[in-house]
């Protein structure tokens, strides 16, 4: 099988929205909390991302739409994590809305549905206790122990 079409762009940050999809259904109740339930794993994200693309960008933008029309692609997206991962998609949209910065740049919105990453659970346990421990100072805390071991331990250990 051949692999998935991969859109090389990067979505431009500026304006960036998405719709995290949640795995429960939740009932609302007369009196009290409403009741929630897990009721399937996997439900597909909405991303709304927007290309700002150079006239070569561009070109290669609408001959992938016109190569890989009503497939779905590899995009470059942050949904499910800070940092931008490739995620299975597909075009909700019948037209996409293009606006242009004179004849040198030229900008597209795309509506997107994305497929979940999938994610460890246990490392969502790890990070949680982590981020309680550290009072929210994770990258700080993360520092200090890329010190310790790459730095103060070694010279601790006088190079044995």
């Amino acid at each position: 099988m051949n692999e998935m079409p991969k859109l090389m762009l990067t979505p431009f940050r500026d304006g960036y929205n998405f719709n995290l999809a949640r795995n429960v259904v939740t009932t609302e109740t007369e009196g009290g909390m409403p009741r929630s339930r897990k009721d399937s794993i996997g439900k597909p994200h909405r991303a709304n991302p927007t290309y700002k693309c150079t006239r070569a960008q561009w070109q290669y933008f609408l001959a992938f739409m016109r190569v890989y029309e009503g497939l779905p692609f590899l995009a470059e997206l942050i949904v499910d994590d800070i940092n931008h991962q490739w995620y299975e998609c597909s075009i909700l949209d019948m037209v996409l809305p293009v606006s242009t910065l004179g004849d040198q740049i030229f900008t597209v919105q795309l509506s997107l549905v994305a497929k979940p990453i999938k994610y460890n659970v246990e490392s969502d346990i790890a990070f949680l206790d982590i981020y309680k421990m550290t009072d929210g100072q994770v990258e700080q805390y993360f520092k200090l122990l890329e010190k310790l071991v790459n730095e103060d331990l070694p010279s601790a250990l006088g190079g044995l």
